[in-house]
């Protein structure tokens, strides 16, 4: 046999290099992984509000995965996988067999994406340091064309905590190109703005989504007022 056709033979028998999805709203994450025997393995890591969490992993066939930890006895989670070019839709076959998978305020359905490049933690990360050079030097139309330009490539994968994060450091950019208009209506679109009070936001959010947005939400509320001057 050939030294050409044993390295055809030992690259058909190495697995594929696992593809990893981001859940919309920057929620979770989906890995599928193939075996050199054809089988493709899913991994699904989510979270939902107030830190609950749902953490699960099985084998897919055609379409459909199944559970490595199903107990016996216990009804059969069957989840299926739909993928249309880089977005897979995970749909629960069973909600009720399902339900019991994840913590009481987590999911797992939902479409994920393959992140654009420009998504990616290290890119996403040299976007706010690039923007930061350029808002500290008061070169706002420049910060504000790095910052929103990436916010508009990735906001379907950020977190709403985030997104609004994002959108204080836009306003203020507009502040500073003196845009009050423009500055309002990037505000109007976070949580806190649509709530229009601390008190409404404590009584609507759970406790641990409350203390990690409340931050966020009292700079919106600052925001609106330097830009209604």
């Amino acid at each position: 046999m050939s030294t050409a056709l044993l390295l055809a033979l030992a690259l058909d028998l190495t697995a594929a290099p696992p593809v990893e999805y981001d859940r919309e709203g920057g929620t979770g994450t989906l890995t599928i992984t193939q075996g050199s025997n054809g089988e493709k393995k899913f991994t699904l890591s989510t979270f939902g509000p107030n830190a609950h969490d749902c953490e699960l992993s099985g084998s897919i066939k055609g379409t459909i995965g199944t559970l490595d930890d199903q107990g016996p006895g216990e009804p059969e989670c069957r989840i299926a996988f739909a993928q249309k070019g880089s977005v897979v839709e995970v749909t629960p076959q069973s909600m009720e067999a399902c339900a019991g998978v994840c913590g009481a305020r987590a999911t797992f359905h939902g479409r994920y994406y393959v992140a654009p490049r420009a998504c990616k933690p290290a890119a996403s990360k040299a976007t706010k340091d690039a923007f930061l050079v350029q808002y500290k030097a008061k070169n706002y139309q420049q910060a504000y064309d790095t910052l929103n330009g990436w916010l508009g490539q990735c906001s379907h994968l950020m977190h709403w905590m985030e997104a609004d994060q994002v959108r204080n450091d836009l306003a203020m950019t507009q502040f500073h190109l003196k845009q009050p208009a423009a500055c309002l209506a990037t505000l109007a679109k976070n949580y806190a703005a649509k709530m229009k009070t601390i008190k409404a936001l404590e009584e609507e959010l759970p406790p641990m989504d409350y203390e990690a947005y409340v931050k966020t939400a009292k700079a919106t509320f600052f925001n609106q007022k330097l830009c209604s001057q």
